[in-house]
């Protein structure tokens, strides 16, 4: 198994096929084992998690009536293995209803290269998943013109060697999902998706928001041109995992401040709930984005974390993005809802194994990851 990414954060963000693969101009799957790759194990997948996250499910669309009636129009979701992660995944995703996801992701390859201050955008047609080939959006080409050429790297090579984005794929290819406060005799069926993929590196203090609100702009004037409104229309998926936490497999770093025992474990949760109910949740603003970026974010290339969290640049673009795509659709503030906090330590199989599914790499007390789903409204 080869892994890939920089050593301080790649060991929970495995990518664990041989070297990536481009079949013309298809970006090809990288993750062969933490994904489903086929259609029936991804039906399983779904079905599976669903049904084991069925009170939990049913608990939120009966707390907060917009999470069962309608469309989010943005989320974060993680990117580790659905193994671990897959709770996270069923309530972020089951809340995705338009047929263009913007997709914001960790580039983990950038700070090892010494990458900042750029806009990543792919060249290729599609991207493969177990049910075919899902299409960018034509809108990336016209969307890269115009943004300042400074501030754009085009490079198929480095999404084809990141698979942060790559996880929602066959979440976005299943288009059928159970609703209405989880009965699964109610189901809904949405349109096959295009997405339009951006890796997000570092822009150092406040050309992070600038850089968000330029990309926000140009946007919204080519979503604008086709009538095209968020949620109904469009959909901002943010990739992000919370704190990578413990003293093994982390490239020889330490990145357990409270200690590898149970009550280390607890007080590392604690601080990503902290984190989450104090920034990410609740009306999304500059104020908002800034109070993460102050627990999170060192604003250092050479080592950006307070606390390893793999969304530290991925969470405050696309929040930006999705809070100045909403005001200039005349919305209001977005807000986030809390739809599940997990861990690869708490995270059962649910009988994912059995769909062929296994994890790139091992959840103890020593080396463990924290996932959080949230729906915006």
């Amino acid at each position: 198994m080869t892994r890939i990414g920089y050593a301080a954060i790649a060991a929970a963000c495995i990518l664990s096929a041989a070297a990536p693969s481009v079949a013309g101009t298809v970006r090809m799957p990288v993750d062969s084992v933490g994904y489903a790759t086929t259609p029936a194990a991804m039906r399983q997948v779904v079905d599976e998690l669903q049904r084991c996250e069925y009170d939990r499910l049913a608990a939120n669309e009966k707390t907060d009536r917009r999470i069962g009636s309608r469309a989010m129009i943005g989320a974060i979701a993680p990117h580790d293995d659905y193994l671990y992660a897959g709770p996270g995944y069923i309530h972020a995703m089951r809340g995705v209803r338009a047929p263009l996801v913007v997709l914001v992701g960790v580039s983990h390859a950038a700070r090892r290269q010494g990458i900042e201050g750029k806009i990543v955008f792919d060249d290729f047609d599609a991207w493969r998943g177990p049910f075919g080939d899902t299409p960018v959006s034509d809108l990336r080409a016209r969307l890269v013109e115009a943004l300042p050429p400074e501030m754009v790297l085009v490079s198929g090579e480095m999404h084809a060697a990141e698979h942060s984005l790559e996880a929602f794929i066959p979440f976005l290819q299943y288009t059928e999902y159970h609703t209405g406060e989880c009965r699964f005799s109610e189901r809904y069926r949405r349109p096959a998706p295009a997405i339009l993929p951006i890796l997000v590196t570092r822009f150092p203090g406040e050309r992070m928001p600038r850089a968000a609100g330029l990309v926000a702009g140009a946007l919204r004037a080519l979503l604008d041109e086709r009538g095209l409104a968020l949620g109904r229309d469009v959909v901002v998926l943010v990739s992000a995992d919370c704190v990578h936490y413990g003293d093994e497999g982390w490239g020889g770093r330490n990145y357990a401040p409270f200690g590898t025992d149970r009550a280390g474990y607890e007080r590392g949760v604690a601080q990503d709930l902290d984190i989450i109910r104090s920034s990410l949740v609740g009306p999304i603003d500059t104020g908002s984005v800034s109070a993460f970026r102050g627990r999170v974010e060192r604003d250092d290339l050479e080592w950006p974390y307070q606390v390893t969290w793999c969304g530290v640049y991925s969470i405050p673009f696309g929040l930006t993005l999705l809070a100045e795509l909403a005001r200039l659709e005349g919305r209001g503030a977005p807000e986030g809802v809390m739809l599940r906090y997990g861990t690869s330590l708490e995270s059962a199989d649910a009988g994912l194994r059995a769909a062929g599914l296994g994890t790139t790499s091992d959840a103890t007390l020593r080396h463990w990851v924290g996932y959080a789903a949230i729906g915006y409204w």
